[in-house]
């Protein structure tokens, strides 16, 4: 028979491991749907319907702060399972043609991933090179090269994506 401690940890093992997956997916969508040629403050053609939602009833406070070279966000869900965050933070380097994009989430449990996006400017287009790591340590890397054609009005992306799974273990 199994102990609650037992059932407990693997009950909490089991959820870090599904909030790992959620939160780097939706990271990796967040990339998708930049890397499908939208512009810097250009809405996703993705309907609000479509994104993923906390389940259960919650509330949501969202903060967005201007700076001098590009803008923060702070966003704070509270829900019958607790609080996560997200803090996000963008900064335009127009010397250097650069876009950096820092985002950390917090789950309701502590459970933590992040993500560094590196966009930069070509003459032809951009490249950009994504990290993003799980709760349970995993990481996934993406590297985009994207070139447009003036003339044929066409745009060609070449995208890799390499995966490092977590490590071995029960995640503590």
């Amino acid at each position: 028979m199994t102990s609650t401690s037992t059932r407990s940890r693997i009950h909490n093992a089991i959820l870090a491991a599904t909030t790992g997956l959620v939160l780097t997916a939706a990271a990796m969508a967040t990339a998708d749907a930049a890397d499908r040629g939208q512009r810097s403050g250009a809405r996703a053609t993705q309907s609000q319907a479509h994104k993923p939602r906390p389940p259960g009833d919650y509330t949501r406070h969202t903060e967005v702060r201007r700076t001098d070279n590009g803008h923060t966000r702070t966003d704070t869900w509270t829900g019958e399972r607790g609080t996560a965050t997200r803090q996000a933070e963008v900064v335009n380097d127009r010397a250097n043609r650069t876009r950096t994009r820092n985002v950390e989430w917090t789950g309701p449990q502590g459970q933590q991933a992040k993500r560094t996006d590196v966009t930069q400017r070509t003459d032809s287009g951009y490249t950009r090179q994504s990290t993003a790591t799980g709760p349970n340590g995993g990481i996934a890397t993406r590297s985009v090269v994207a070139t447009r054609d003036r003339e044929a009005g066409t745009w060609t992306k070449d995208v890799t994506v390499d995966r490092t799974p977590p490590p071995a273990g029960d995640g503590g």
